[in-house]
């Protein structure tokens, strides 16, 4: 909500705007019949737009203002030496309760010019601006009494358009409460229509489809069933008992609404109110739906330089290998997409850290490692190798897969081979896992890949490997093989490797483009910010019930350290360790 307020020659006057997060605006004037301050009038415009908020429904208001004066005195920085400026903070005190959040920031002038604009208009006496709606006011709406204290009535919030004083207002049927069933039987009483235009125009239009029956309002349905006109508060009501009551089933807000037609009732705000009701139901958001839709755009990382970034994961277990072997250890380079694999008997920190000595020990200092949040990698000691060394560790979001992917595929790749070569019809299958390893890491090796062109063997030692059957076969390779010009022949194919090398890291940037190309078509976007309520997916099943909530929570969203990544507090303030994938949360609703 943005606000302002204007003193000119013809009088006082303010203007409000509202923006919801849907992109609709609502502008409002409020004219002053009475003698008033700039300041007076800075006020009446904050107290207009948060009255018109509250009778909106609205929860949650962020509050923009260029005037310093009311900023710093609501916010407590400027003391209130005008017992009518007091009187006013009182009253802006008393509206706040109609909300759950409600912030006062001061903007800039030039920040503010829709309102300051309206607020122009309404001082000067002009001509109310087509889709403006208009309020008149003939006495301030707080007032200081004798013994200090503040008189002003608490007056309840107040749709748009319905006036605070004066003969004159209007505003659309859909933002009306109550005041539409009164239009309404007045016309069809003695042919009275409001004195606007506008509202004149859709009284008359829309009258066709009521009737009057002794003395009660109906709205005639598709059908030709009566359906009686009910104010709004009695139609949230009657939602809220069939969503939850004895007979509901918290059903959808369409299904809502078309039992409470066929139950013969009808208000023009139904279907919002439905959808608004079901929204903050909480046994409807702790068994909700897995939202399976994407919600931000792929993020891809950069390649640099060869055995610079590398992923790393854990693979396992498998059947007992001779030596005790169960898992394996996986990382690949994202570069050259080169995959290293050590089985262990066990994954503990000890055996983490010696694997990647030997990945540091026979390709280089590593720039940055990407692996998940399993203890042996979380672990003191492996973390203070890695600073000591000067090596980045980085975390993927918890439960998220998908943020060290390249890894996973990796892992993929390497179970496939796996699985094929130790396939044995007549005996059980794994028993020789081991001893098949090697093999399946040279077939990887030596294949190339779909995102650079090149197999991972060529980017690291600039030559392709000479494979079996190349030998078996005599391919061209090895017939036409010269042993007195091969060194020379290396020598020109290092030289040539940093080009190939550039041509390929040029190839993977398209490619990951055609992917975040492909992947944005599937994307329905979700944002969530600091302050914002959200609900976590359970991440277990084990102990559950299919009775059981599919979401936990609610959690507070104490940062977006980037997008889609995001961290949580406890009800309690307690900050959880890692932060997690939006696509893991939904937003809550109290």
């Amino acid at each position: 909500m943005q606000f302002d307020g204007s003193l000119s020659l013809q009088g006082a006057g303010a203007g409000v705007t509202l923006n919801s997060p849907s992109g609709d605006v609502l502008r409002y004037l409020v004219r002053l019949d009475f003698r008033a301050t700039n300041n007076m009038a800075e006020y009446e415009g904050l107290l207009a737009g948060l009255r018109v908020a509250a009778g909106l429904g609205i929860r949650r208001l962020l509050v923009l203002g260029d005037s310093q004066l009311v900023v710093n005195q609501v916010c407590k920085e400027y003391r209130c030496s005008d017992p009518q400026m007091d009187a006013y903070v009182r009253q802006v005190r008393r509206m706040e309760r109609h909300f759950d959040g409600i912030e006062l920031r001061h903007v800039p002038k030039r920040d503010n010019m829709i309102a300051d604009e309206l607020s122009r208009l309404a001082s000067s006496r002009a001509q109310t601006p087509p889709g403006a709606f208009e309020e008149r006011l003939a006495q301030p709406s707080a007032r200081p009494d004798p013994l200090g204290e503040t008189d002003a009535p608490d007056r309840p919030p107040r749709p748009v358009g319905v006036q605070a004083s004066g003969p004159e207002g209007s505003a659309p049927n859909s933002l009306r409460l109550i005041v539409w069933i009164a239009e309404i039987q007045a016309y069809l009483t003695d042919k009275t229509l409001p004195k606007d235009r506008e509202g004149s125009e859709r009284v008359h239009r829309i009258s066709k489809r009521y009737v009057l029956v002794e003395g009660t309002l109906y709205r005639r349905a598709a059908n030709g069933i009566l359906l009686k006109c009910i104010p709004r508060e009695q139609g949230v009501v009657l939602l809220a008992d069939i969503h939850e009551g004895e007979c509901g089933a918290h059903s959808a807000s369409r299904t809502l609404v078309g039992k409470a037609f066929r139950q013969g009732f009808y208000w023009p705000t139904a279907l919002n109110d439905a959808v608004d009701l079901v929204r903050r139901c909480r046994a409807c958001q702790f068994h909700a739906k897995q939202i399976h839709q994407l919600a931000q755009a792929l993020q891809t990382i950069p390649l640099s330089w060869p055995f610079a970034v590398w992923g790393l994961d854990i693979l396992g277990p498998f059947r007992r290998a001779p030596g005790g072997f169960e898992y394996l250890y996986v990382a690949i380079d994202r570069f050259t997409k080169w995959p290293e694999a050590y089985p262990v008997v066990k994954i503990d920190k000890h055996s983490a850290l010696k694997f990647i000595k030997g990945i540091t020990a026979r390709f280089g200092v590593l720039n940055r490692i990407i692996t998940d949040n399993g203890t042996q990698f979380t672990s003191e000691l492996f973390g203070d190798y890695c600073e000591d060394m000067g090596i980045k560790l980085c975390f993927a979001s918890p439960a998220h897969p998908r943020s060290n992917g390249q890894v996973e595929r990796a892992n993929a790749e390497i179970l496939k081979g796996l699985k094929t070569k130790t396939f044995n019809i007549l005996k059980k299958h794994g028993d020789s896992w081991i001893e098949e390893l090697p093999a399946v890491l040279w077939a990887n090796r030596t294949t190339p890949s779909r995102a650079t062109g090149e197999t991972p063997f060529f980017l690291v030692y600039g030559a392709e490997a000479v494979l079996p059957s190349e030998l078996t076969l005599r391919s061209p390779r090895a017939t036409m093989y010269c042993e007195a010009d091969q060194d020379q022949l290396r020598r020109d194919d290092l030289d040539y490797l940093e080009e190939r090398r550039r041509r390929a890291a040029l190839r993977a940037a398209r490619y990951q483009q055609s992917l975040r190309r492909y992947h944005q078509r599937h994307v329905r976007a979700r944002s969530l910010c600091v302050d914002d309520l959200v609900l976590r997916r359970v991440q277990t099943r084990a102990g559950l019930s299919k009775l059981s909530p599919m979401w936990e929570g609610p959690y507070r969203v104490v940062g977006v350290p980037r997008p889609g990544s995001i961290r949580l507090a406890t009800g309690d303030g307690t900050e959880l360790p890692n932060p997690w994938n939006i696509e893991h949360l939904r937003r809550f609703y109290p």
